[in-house]
């Protein structure tokens, strides 16, 4: 190769790098919802299940917070003036995600609420701790702090309930047997209930491949489950189907 060509190179990597780059700050600053689904590729390596888009933004969500959780408990113990400079890179991160996949969460206006405010709840706790061990107080102060940011938090739980909470949700029935059907029913923070498949009460005249409504029962501490099938919708092709992912 001649030294000219190897300039050349360099030269189309470095635009091909600073290019990347700008794209990357104008999505975290600037976000705008996508038209088409990420491709989440080291997600499905690793989590290698057949998952729908709105099941990876979800796992992606609480793996970003689980994340930033445990940040701060090194940040607090190691370099607690790491604390703000953290929480305004995972805020900005957060928004950008929540942006960027807005059109692919179903309901997400739920899931906006709850990570935006679980994370704040997370930084205060964690910023409230910083500044009583800077203040030097007695042990009883820490557990009159950690008892009132555990009622702050079902304090949270419950406005959070109030708000956006149900006590139903959507699924498509995928087998009939036995005057029973299994559904699959996507993750649905409103309703308290983990992604997967379900068996469940249901009329004698409902269709396979039907998006069906589903009457959940709470569970304490273990999240709702769904019981029967309170209404039957006729076709599975809207925007609650599962295995429809258009990549």
């Amino acid at each position: 190769m001649r030294f000219e060509d190897f300039l050349y190179s360099i030269g189309e990597l470095t635009v091909d790098i600073a290019k990347r780059f700008e794209s990357i700050i104008k999505d975290l600053l600037r976000p705008e919802p996508k038209d088409t689904p990420p491709n989440f590729r080291i997600l499905r390596k690793l989590v290698k299940k057949d998952l729908s888009i709105h099941e990876l933004i979800s796992l992606k969500l609480q793996i970003t917070f689980l994340i930033y959780l445990f940040i701060n408990l090194l940040i607090v113990v190691f370099s607690p003036s790491l604390l703000v400079p953290v929480a305004i890179l995972y805020f900005i991160y957060l928004r950008s995600l929540l942006m960027r996949t807005k059109n692919f969460i179903i309901e997400p206006e739920p899931y906006r609420a709850f990570y935006y405010s679980i994370s704040l709840l997370t930084f205060m706790a964690f910023l409230g701790y910083v500044v009583l061990r800077g203040l030097n107080v007695r042990p009883q102060y820490y557990y009159g702090y950690l008892a009132g940011v555990f009622i702050t938090v079902l304090g949270f739980r419950h406005v959070f309930r109030s708000k956006y909470g149900r006590d139903y949700t959507y699924g498509v029935v995928e087998e009939i047997k036995d005057g029973a059907v299994r559904v699959f029913v996507h993750d649905d923070i409103a309703a308290n209930v983990k992604p997967g498949y379900y068996w469940v009460d249901a009329p004698s005249d409902v269709p396979r491949g039907a998006v069906v409504k589903l009457l959940v029962e709470e569970r304490p501490l273990r999240g709702a489950v769904p019981r029967k099938i309170i209404e039957v919708y006729s076709s599975s092709q809207t925007s609650t189907e599962p295995k429809e992912q258009r990549e």
